[in-house]
């Protein structure tokens, strides 16, 4: 099953990191649910949350019986989530040994972020001359208001401007084979994403490149725009590649 990396005890902080993870969840797919949510949709929901907040990466088997019960819904829900969590890439199946939580290695990151960093640019590309000026000053409020708070990291208000901006960019470049695509990664770089903003380094070289971006679209300047994300993502592996490699250096005997 899926484990809390939360110790007993720390009932604040849990639930800190349940709104959070909720915040996370509605932001990115809130536009994708049903109108009445199934009890796939809420299984789906529910595993996510963990996979995608979980501390640390580690291979372990979901079994369908333990999460049925933990979330009060029969196994064939349960294992239908899951299926679609393979299809999302965070989880593996296995013939005969069930599912199981998807580890990443260096080279998944470079492949991860390497068609992120391609198809997100050519979405803002696609996008940019029909975006509202209204709606991208709408975005500088909200980045402006987490710089603001920034001695305070305040991480669920930042993975609100960045999800909303990043998703921003990919609806309305108006593919929708694009769109499905980077749905179909979004969850795999959402785990990176969200235990790198933890890192209290992080948000303020992310702040600066998104106002970068916004304010180079605000003048027409596509080229420009599509230079600094380009380079954030980039700069996003990077980050990631770091987290990596320090936590196998840490593991080391």
């Amino acid at each position: 099953m899926v484990q809390s990396s939360i110790e007993p005890g720390e009932e604040s902080f849990r639930t800190l990191e349940e709104s959070l993870s909720t915040e996370v969840f509605e932001t990115l797919w809130g536009h994708d649910r049903n109108a009445l949510p199934t009890a796939v949709d809420y299984a789906y929901k529910q595993i996510w949350k963990q996979l995608v907040f979980a501390k640390e990466q580690k291979e372990q088997r979901l079994s369908d019986v333990v999460l049925a019960e933990k979330l009060g819904v029969s196994r064939t829900p349960v294992r239908q989530a899951l299926e679609r969590l393979v299809q999302d890439g965070l989880v593996r199946s296995d013939p005969r040994r069930g599912f199981w939580v998807r580890t990443f290695t260096a080279q998944d990151i470079h492949e991860i972020y390497d068609l992120r960093g391609a198809l997100e640019v050519l979405a803002l590309r696609l996008a940019a001359p029909h975006l509202d000026p209204d709606n991208l000053k709408s975005q500088l409020t909200l980045l402006y208001q987490v710089h603001a708070q920034l001695d305070q990291h305040p991480v669920s208000l930042f993975l609100q401007s960045d999800f909303r901006l990043h998703t921003f960019f990919i609806r309305a470049s108006g593919n929708s084979r694009l769109i499905h695509y980077l749905s179909t990664l979004r969850s795999q770089f959402s785990m990176f994403q969200v235990k790198d903003t933890r890192n209290p380094l992080r948000m303020k070289p992310a702040l600066h490149d998104h106002e970068q971006i916004l304010l180079a679209l605000l003048e027409e300047n596509i080229e420009k725009a599509a230079e600094v994300l380009a380079a954030h993502i980039v700069r996003s592996k990077e980050y990631v590649l770091a987290d990596i490699f320090a936590e196998e250096k840490e593991v080391e005997p």
